[in-house]
């Protein structure tokens, strides 16, 4: 690279900077963790059938306060300043392919995840997030409680990881 194309570089780099600062801008996470911000509380609404399942959810949403909003957790609701609700909302199988005996060899979890945050002082807000996860089993075979455990798992991770950008986005409807 010759010294004119990085002075040009560096002059494109700078304006654009300049312009994305001078006009406002702020990238989608900004908001997100304008929500969900402080000292936050995450409570779990336990579904017995899927306990486990259920567990898990809360595990991966206190993770996700931490890593992705950069938030503190807290045990104490009242000194929270943000409450966070999550509940396994349905868990669902289905066959998505067959052998040609007509046994199944891939099914699809479904999970879908219900998601209602609150600020101190502000409007309790609900977002549900969905994700599915498709998993294989042995030709002639039965499929396995942890193999159903294990594909849950796996799609309310994938659901949760779309919370973020749900809930930068509905803060614009505000």
């Amino acid at each position: 690279m010759n010294f004119k194309s990085i002075i040009i570089s560096f002059v494109i780099l700078n304006y654009t900077l300049f312009m994305l600062s001078g006009c406002g801008y702020k990238p989608s996470s900004y908001y997100a963790k304008n929500e969900i911000s402080g000292k936050v509380y995450v409570d779990l609404e336990m579904d017995i059938e899927n306990s486990q399942n259920s567990v898990l959810v809360k595990d991966a949403m206190n993770e996700m306060v931490l890593s992705r909003f950069n938030a503190q957790l807290t045990q104490n609701k009242e000194e929270a300043d943000t409450q966070v609700f999550v509940r396994l909302a349905s868990v669902s199988h289905s066959v998505m392919a067959s052998d040609n005996e007509g046994y199944a060899k891939t099914y699809r979890a479904n999970v879908t995840i219900s998601v209602i945050y609150q600020k101190r002082d502000q409007e309790k807000k609900n977002l549900s997030v969905s994700n599915y996860y498709d998993y294989n089993v042995e030709a002639n075979s039965l499929v396995s409680d942890q193999q159903k455990q294990e594909a849950v798992k796996n799609a309310a991770t994938k659901a949760l990881g779309d919370l973020f950008s749900k809930i930068a986005v509905n803060s614009f409807k505000e």
